[in-house]
């Protein structure tokens, strides 16, 4: 993302936080080659956020298949805080022509009203049915560390991280770069360290996969 169209939706975010109010986080992320991550970030009380924090592991799944290509925006999925409040998403691509250069995100935390709903219903001795999520529903899982993403990606794969084996730190990385790890900004120490072996060797590994 260029510094002037940087600087057009950081304004867009604050402008955003102060009339949705503090049950809206508003998020802007930067997605570039150098690594992509946080710049912009309004009521960060919800999630925990920061600036600097990485792209969570839904929103590499949004770049590494190319969803962007397909839609301009999405909205209304489930997501969920590293608190494990349960809050809706909404996300806006960024794009110029075929490419992503950043992604609008919009949290809503409605845990307030339907605590004071339960409590309504509760007053008036009925009870709520309760929700069914669909299995095609997302669950975003907003966290601003890098290591559970690791951690979560792998388990999702059956990988064993501390498997020493060359041929099992192989397919570790392969499935990490699948899934679009290497994209979010100080990924490759954290992945060296999570996989015990140095950061040259995940190059190797990188490039390898690079070039196949």
């Amino acid at each position: 993302m260029t510094d002037d169209l940087k600087r057009r939706y950081e304004k867009l975010v604050k402008f955003l936080g102060e009339v949705l109010g503090q049950n809206y986080e508003i998020v802007l992320h930067d997605i570039n080659q150098k690594g992509s991550s946080v710049v912009a970030i309004e009521n960060s009380h919800i999630s925990g956020r920061s600036i600097n924090s990485p792209l969570t592991g839904f929103a590499l799944d949004l770049i590494q298949s190319k969803k962007y290509l397909e839609c301009d925006y999405i909205t209304n999925y489930k997501a969920k805080t590293s608190s494990n409040l349960k809050i809706n998403g909404s996300t806006f691509f960024i794009k110029n022509g075929q490419n992503i250069e950043g992604m609008l995100c919009i949290n809503y935390d409605g845990s307030k009203f339907e605590k004071l709903s339960n409590d309504l219903l509760k007053l008036a001795n009925l009870t709520a049915q309760d929700a069914k999520t669909s299995a095609q529903d997302a669950i975003e899982q907003l966290s601003e560390n890098i290591e559970e993403i690791i951690e979560d990606i792998l388990k999702r794969h059956d990988l064993n991280a501390s498997d020493p084996k060359p041929k099992n730190r192989a397919k570790c990385i392969k499935k990490l770069y699948e899934n679009g790890i290497f994209n979010v900004k100080g990924s490759i120490p954290k992945v060296a360290k999570y996989l015990n072996i140095s950061e040259p060797s995940v190059y190797r590994y990188l490039q390898k996969n690079q070039n196949d």
